[in-house]
């Protein structure tokens, strides 16, 4: 399965539960050029609290019901791309 954080809505203050929805989706079949990864380490910076605020900054804000982003460190399970091997 797909595990997804989304943001859910701006937080005011500490981000709580209801700033997030948590979805699981099938696992989409790759197409030509993709690679399937299976994230085995995700990033919790300081950062991200910025990234969730509807302002202008170094990157743009992540729009309400889309995956919250983050830096991460994961392994090749499927490759349909010449550069990126299983």
């Amino acid at each position: 399965m797909n595990k997804q954080v989304l943001l859910a809505k701006r937080p005011l203050g500490l981000p709580d539960e209801s700033t997030w929805n948590l979805v699981e989706t099938e696992i989409p079949t790759i197409k030509e050029g993709e690679v399937l990864i299976r994230n085995e380490y995700i990033s919790l910076d300081p950062a991200m609290r910025g990234w969730m605020n509807d302002a202008k900054s170094y990157i743009p804000p992540i729009p309400i019901g889309d995956v919250m982003r983050a830096g991460s460190v994961g392994k090749v399970v499927e490759s349909k791309h010449p550069k990126y091997k299983v």
